[in-house]
């Protein structure tokens, strides 16, 4: 069995992580047991080049960056500064040209989409529906991320609400189903069963505490954890 990746997420606003340096922010976390760094921009940043060389040059976990690129040469931008992976959101992921030509430029393995999934109970067919604001509104969750791994995608971030037991079984058919890396986000609580039902790793917020501590908590079910 691989080992299960424990992911901090660190939210960066005009080059800055609550009040501090990415790179540092970035590299504390490093030593305390991080597999790995998700960076997530809710807007565009014009300086983003130059924190993502410093992370780069300062970390040796890999990392990846959720932003709203728009177009190939945003994106060949990021991964020339260093970033290991793309996140696709899920919006951009709707925009064909974008996603099928990032997997064509840059191979699936640096390409990631993430996918925000509701339950939607009175939907007996199908009661996991994607939350995107394009052609996939409203369509079948597992069936989106159907389409997405045969477009290219090499990794799904999937967010879930609400998170749990139901959660955890969308995760676990859809990793039979689809031969792609699944990376869940959420709090920490519901973390463990995602990846008793199938996922790769998770994603947390930085604010959660420590990626040791997490570790521990997580490998009282049994679970391989990277050291």
């Amino acid at each position: 069995m691989d080992a299960k990746r424990i992911i901090p997420v660190l939210q960066v606003r005009a080059g800055r992580v609550a009040g501090g340096h990415p790179a540092d922010w970035a590299c504390r976390l490093e030593l305390e047991g991080a597999d790995g760094i998700l960076f997530q921009e809710a807007e565009g940043d014009a300086g983003r080049t130059g924190w993502i060389r410093e992370v780069a040059g300062s970390l040796s976990v890999p990392f990846a960056l959720e932003a709203p690129l728009r177009g190939r040469a945003e994106l060949e931008e990021a991964l020339e500064a260093g970033v290991d992976k793309l996140v696709l959101p899920a919006l951009s992921a709707s925009a064909d040209p974008l996603l099928d030509g990032a997997v064509r430029a840059f191979g699936r393995s640096r390409i990631s989409v993430a996918v925000h999934a509701l339950l939607a109970p009175e939907s007996a067919l199908s009661p996991w529906r994607v939350d995107l604001t394009g052609p996939a509104e409203g369509r079948d969750a597992l069936a989106w991320m159907r389409e997405l791994e045969q477009r290219g995608a090499g990794e799904i971030l999937l967010r879930a609400e609400p998170e749990g037991e139901a959660a955890a079984l969308l995760l676990g058919a859809a990793r039979l189903a689809l031969p792609v890396l699944f990376l869940c986000s959420g709090e920490l609580a519901a973390m463990a069963e995602a990846l008793l039902h199938g996922a790769d790793g998770v994603a947390v917020p930085a604010a959660a505490g420590s990626p040791r501590q997490w570790k521990s908590a997580l490998a009282v079910h049994g679970l391989v954890l990277r050291d």
